[in-house]
């Protein structure tokens, strides 16, 4: 994958999450008082998972108030959308870098009018099924989009419910001009419980690395992780500020880092 760093698939152990697995972790959300939402996303293809759709459909039927997922579409086509529709799936978000030979080369070997054409496809079946869902965000790399930002608004604005940019995260960890928000406390380890496919539950979705393990859901429940010591002594760090000089992933992470809003005016509206 051309947006994968050398550093990642050298070091990620490449598996897929055992069905069993899924189902002990959605059985154990589902008896929760607490309304769970699930992400099938994270370090991979969702749709490589031989049981991808399988696992929507049994997360719906548990009760999951929100099941959603993260794609390059390539795996994708009608047939599997229309299934998706159909058994409750809440958001398809797909990655989409740039317009033509910039779509190519990123999303390599994928072909841009093709998949613009999927696309369009997808949201006709929502229109023929009267259905909100599943709500489709296209999205990519504000330096992809930069390059012709007409272009990819007024190409995916008819054709989707939601068109975002995200910016280019320093994953190479080479900028060393980092200025950091003063007294940051980060909301995620309230938020979030981020779990690889092996089960082990990782201390943040932005440790892209996965080098803090907090727990393992083969041999634990989710709400012993999620109340356990290691998640739990994280959490006071960060409530002494403290987060970005103890917690190694932090020190890279985003979220603390001062940033400087940026818009570009797209047919008269600003992105």
């Amino acid at each position: 994958c051309y947006t994968v760093t050398d550093e990642f698939k050298s070091k990620v152990k490449k598996t897929l999450m055992d069905y069993d697995l899924f189902t002990k972790i959605i059985d154990e959300c589902s008896k929760q008082d607490s309304h769970y939402s699930i992400r099938l996303s994270w370090r991979g293809e969702p749709f490589l998972h031989p049981r991808i759709i399988d696992m929507i459909r049994y997360a719906k039927s548990k009760g999951i108030k929100e099941v959603s997922t993260l794609t390059h579409g390539g795996f994708l086509d009608p047939e599997k959308f229309e299934e998706l529709l159909e058994i409750g799936l809440d958001w398809l978000t797909i990655s989409f870098d740039g317009v033509d030979e910039t779509y190519e080369q990123i999303r390599f070997p994928l072909k841009y009018e093709e998949s613009v054409n999927k696309i369009k496809k997808y949201y006709e079946i929502k229109k023929k099924h009267n259905s909100v869902k599943p709500v489709i965000k296209v999205q990519g790399v504000w330096p992809a989009i930069a390059k012709n930002p007409e272009k990819y608004f007024s190409t995916f604005t008819p054709i989707t419910d939601q068109v975002a940019s995200s910016p280019l995260l320093d994953y190479l960890r080479k900028d060393t001009n980092i200025e950091y928000i003063e007294n940051f406390t980060c909301p995620v380890l309230y938020q979030r419980m981020t779990v690889d496919a092996s089960g082990d539950v990782k201390l943040c979705f932005n440790d892209e690395m996965g080098s803090v393990n907090v727990g393992n859901l083969n041999k634990e429940t989710v709400s012993q992780v999620w109340r356990g010591e290691k998640l739990q002594k994280a959490r006071e760090i960060h409530l002494k500020h403290l987060g970005v000089k103890e917690i190694a992933p932090c020190k890279h992470c985003f979220y603390p880092r001062k940033t400087q809003k940026n818009s570009t005016e797209v047919d008269g509206r600003s992105i």
